[in-house]
């Protein structure tokens, strides 16, 4: 499967307040209704951030941004063409433009490789960013998805707590379209989700010895240190289900 992820952050004038009430409540559910118009449209899921956020977990784990939106398709294509669908929907427009600063957003395109079946996450990590320095990307993204998690598994202080590994792997081609007014088109070539119990157990692996001793070093084969694009999410709202047989919410 393929995903389409949208990261947003509210215009720099709008409290934090009120652009949440304005995207979960109005703008995320009028993309998935007019996602869903389109039969290639598997699901829409939006992220909630959770309501406060600890000095430990800022220092570990910044939030860069203020929401988080999914659709997921079987093919490249169909994401394609249902973002350029949602890039000429003006109602949509006139919604987010008020609250969201479409400069400041990103969009881009993955496949999905499960890695470790969800198992009770009560909250998500989103981490993407680049290939390493100097290091191919197929090569890079081979890394990724055969060795890492064999290394991962070699430290129980790291692989055990997660309830939840995906890997998403960006391709070149196809070109995202740039929603103007919601996000940037990119190209992202590593992108991880990561599941926790609770977001303790984010801090207690990522501070661990056998993160430092192990994971970290791997990490650093393939991927390169420096901006990463990240997000907290402690709630999961499906919007819209095709396979579920669920009906999209209207705005």
């Amino acid at each position: 499967m393929w995903r389409a992820t949208l990261l947003l952050r509210k215009r720099s004038d709008v409290p934090a307040g009120v652009f949440q009430q304005a995207w979960l409540d109005t703008i995320a559910p009028a993309l998935a209704a007019a996602a869903s118009r389109d039969g290639r449209t598997i699901r829409a899921i939006v992220n909630v951030a959770p309501a406060t956020i600890s000095g430990a977990l800022r220092d570990v784990f910044p939030p860069a941004f203020d929401g988080l939106f999914e659709l997921w398709f079987d093919e490249p294509a169909a994401a394609v063409a249902v973002l350029e669908m949602l890039r000429a929907d003006a109602a949509l427009r006139d919604l987010a433009l008020p609250v969201i600063d479409g400069a400041a957003g990103v969009v881009w395109l993955a496949q999905a490789f499960p890695v470790k079946p969800e198992a009770g996450s009560a909250v998500k990590f989103l981490a993407g960013g680049d290939v390493a320095e100097g290091v191919p990307l197929d090569v890079a993204q081979t890394y990724y998805r055969d060795e890492h998690p064999r290394v991962a598994r070699t430290a129980p202080q790291v692989w055990d707590p997660l309830t939840r590994y995906t890997q998403f792997h960006g391709k070149p081609a196809p070109v995202v379209p740039s929603i103007e007014w919601l996000a940037a088109g990119r190209f992202v070539p590593m992108c991880s989700d990561m599941g926790f119990a609770q977001i303790g157990d984010f801090l207690k692996v990522y501070g661990s010895e056998e993160y430092a001793r192990i994971v970290r070093p791997d990490e650093q084969k393939f991927s390169r240190p420096g901006e990463m694009l990240s997000f907290i999410s402690a709630e999961e709202r499906v919007l819209f289900d095709r396979d579920a047989g669920g009906v999209a919410v209207e705005s």
